[in-house]
């Protein structure tokens, strides 16, 4: 799912802008659906809101870093250029976040049916259906 929004967003970039900013674009949505993804990842069948967003403080931090980190290679000169990196308008910094969501949405959204099959299941064995 990941690798099928940074590919489409590559794809759309490279037919609307030109390649540098395609791999802008594709690299930052990349590395905001890891970040977001590593909420996801803190258990295979609780969604983010059961498991809390403050119950590791440090993946927080961690992602709040990153997060800062992401966007200050794109907007300082010398790690722009040690990154061969252009800016991100206030634009597409919104967009590669929103789109960097779509996997982990998705994948909390299985988590939600799972848990909604294995409910249904459950409550038919009690009840011998």
């Amino acid at each position: 799912m990941e690798a099928g929004v940074t590919l489409a967003v590559f794809a759309w970039a490279l037919r609307e802008r030109d390649l540098a900013e395609a791999r802008n674009l594709a690299f930052s949505v990349l590395v905001f659906g890891e970040l977001f993804r590593s909420f996801a990842a803190r258990s295979a069948t609780k969604v983010f809101w059961q498991v809390g967003a403050f119950g590791n403080l440090l993946l927080l931090g961690v992602v709040a870093g990153s997060v800062i980190l992401q966007l200050v290679i794109h907007h300082v000169g010398w790690t722009q250029s040690v990154f061969q990196i252009g800016a991100l308008t206030v634009a597409d910094c919104v967009a590669v976040m929103l789109l960097g969501l779509v996997p982990v949405t998705v994948l909390e959204l299985v988590k939600l049916v799972r848990a909604r099959f294995a409910a249904t299941a459950h409550s038919k064995v009690q009840h011998g259906s």
